[in-house]
């Protein structure tokens, strides 16, 4: 009972860390879609509160996940979790080193955010440090996990396959803002631009996740027969929707703006895809969880 609790806790808490992560990246390549004009004081205002409370939550649910799994190797109730040994164990192993440096690159982000930067070499101070924090975040997933066993190869595609995830994840809030915020003429730039700029990185996450998943995966019969494999196939289905609303975006949704039209149909196909990013994320907690490629 206690290890069916402790995997609960562990999935909901990098489900949230997860969302803090994509909103650090959304706040990072996206923030200049509001700061650049006055007149949309209102929505950075609401943008950098939302951004700060994701990433305190991520960072409680950070400092959660280390004593769930502390909980999890004991195999005990809240005893287990606060055990002195057993924390002292989880502390020195990758674990320990994963929780750090992830509180480490949300201590720095929330830094970034909470001082006020007026001059243009503060400002790229400001990016600096958010891009830092994003790199130290994506460097701990190699830490973890089954990919931690695998070669610096395989590391680095995974560090390349966070990042571009937590980009067009963390632009979805930002760009439904834009929906209601920009003009017609300026939501139609901005969308034709983050779709060439989709066009590229995405094609990088597929190549850099079907690689990872060779070799996790070892064969097409483990893909198919094994637990693992199959809830992969679910993730990859989630990810051939949220890519089919990309293209419909771009393809038909985009178009319409240069006639004034569509403003509301791109703002509810997003909310959408931000549903299906929110799946993805939840079966990717699981699966870095409870299900392994043993299974």
């Amino acid at each position: 009972m206690e290890m069916y609790i402790w995997n609960t806790v562990i999935v909901l808490s990098k489900i949230v860390f997860y969302v803090g992560f994509a909103c650090i990246a959304g706040y990072t390549f996206f923030r200049q879609i509001f700061e650049n004009n006055e007149s949309h004081t209102n929505a950075v205002i609401a943008n950098l509160t939302w951004t700060r409370t994701y990433i305190v939550m991520a960072l409680i649910a950070n400092i959660t996940w280390f004593f769930a799994s502390t909980g999890a190797m004991a195999e005990e109730g809240i005893q287990g979790a606060i055990d002195a040994d057993i924390l002292a164990i989880m502390w020195d192993s990758s674990v320990g080193t994963g929780a750090l440096l992830r509180a480490l690159g949300l201590v720095t982000a929330i830094i970034a955010l909470a001082l006020r930067f007026k001059l243009a070499v503060n400002s790229y101070l400001k990016q600096s440090a958010l891009m830092l924090s994003l790199l130290i975040l994506a460097y701990s997933f190699t830490l973890l996990g089954h990919i931690s066993e695998l070669g610096t190869i395989e590391k680095g595609l995974l560090i390349l396959h966070v990042l571009v995830m937590a980009w067009w994840f963390g632009a979805l809030l930002p760009l439904k803002q834009a929906c209601h915020q920009l003009s017609y003429a300026e939501l139609h730039l901005l969308m034709e631009s983050f779709g060439k700029q989709a066009s590229f990185t995405l094609s990088l996450l597929l190549v850099a996740g079907l690689w990872l998943v060779i070799q996790l995966v070892g064969s097409l019969d483990a893909l198919i027969s094994s637990s693992y494999g199959q809830i992969l196939l679910f993730k990859l289905a989630l990810v051939v929707s949220i890519l089919a609303l990309a293209a419909k975006h771009k393809l038909i949704l985009v178009p319409q703006l240069k006639n004034s039209q569509g403003r509301e149909a791109l703002s509810k196909s997003i909310s959408i895809e931000m549903v299906v990013a929110f799946a993805i994320l939840s079966v990717t907690a699981g699966l870095t969880s409870v299900v392994g490629p043993a299974n």
